[in-house]
């Protein structure tokens, strides 16, 4: 397939885009997305990159006149097939695609979004793929119980890494204590556990999470 090219300048244009989704494709958790989305989301990143850029170079000239070229040709270059690109402003408009994608990844990580959405009501989302990666990123989640029902045993220590979601529920453990299930027999502890389980086989608990005063066992509620 031959290339304009019109294309290519947009290719080379849209480079920092291109490396701004790249980033937070690979830095953040998500649905496995189509390539027609990645490109969409590579195109509107590099036009927040370039407005960005913009909005920086007429600051500085604003308060420093004359300190650097105020003239930003990306629009131009765009609509005009004659003119020629800058690489020195798509360099520089590329460290600013990486400074967005880290921004964009934090907040992604901290759920800054969903946060502020389930605090005025707007939704009830968590933002994660799933409980199992709701529960684990949890900051008071680190030590926890993993009750493997199938094989009658007990793993208790703190998790170093997990899957990105339950369909394959892996789990990394350190300084694990194994027990029997059944009994609470002491088996054996262990440096690193690796563990992959079907949903259905395994129960997380996490004794590290308060459990609220309010809460009382029912044979106590019956005896007073």
């Amino acid at each position: 397939m031959e290339i304009t090219e019109f294309a290519f300048k947009l290719l080379i244009l849209f480079f920092p885009g291109l490396i701004c989704a790249y980033l937070i494709d690979q830095l953040t958790i998500h649905k496995p997305r189509e390539a027609f989305f990645f490109l969409l989301q590579a195109f509107t990143l590099g036009l927040i990159c370039y407005f960005s850029y913009w909005f920086i170079v007429k600051s500085i000239v604003r308060f420093w006149p004359n300190s650097v070229n105020a003239e930003v040709t990306f629009l131009k270059a765009l609509t005009n097939s004659s003119l020629s690109f800058s690489f020195k402003e798509i360099v520089l408009v590329s460290f600013i695609s990486v400074i967005l994608a880290c921004s964009v990844s934090v907040a992604s990580r901290h759920k800054f979004l969903n946060r502020v959405a389930r605090r005025i009501g707007i939704t009830k989302k968590f933002g994660e793929l799933d409980v199992w990666g709701y529960l684990l990123n949890m900051e008071e989640v680190v030590w926890v119980t993993v009750r493997d029902h199938k094989n009658d045993l007990i793993y208790d220590g703190w998790v170093q890494a997990f899957s990105d979601d339950s369909k394959d529920a892996e789990l990394l453990m350190r300084d694990v204590s194994i027990y029997k299930n059944s009994t609470a027999e002491k088996l054996y502890q262990v440096g690193v556990v690796y563990l992959s389980r079907k949903r259905d086989d395994i129960s997380i608990e996490c004794r590290t999470l308060p459990l609220d005063e309010r809460i009382i066992w029912k044979e106590e509620e019956k005896h007073e």
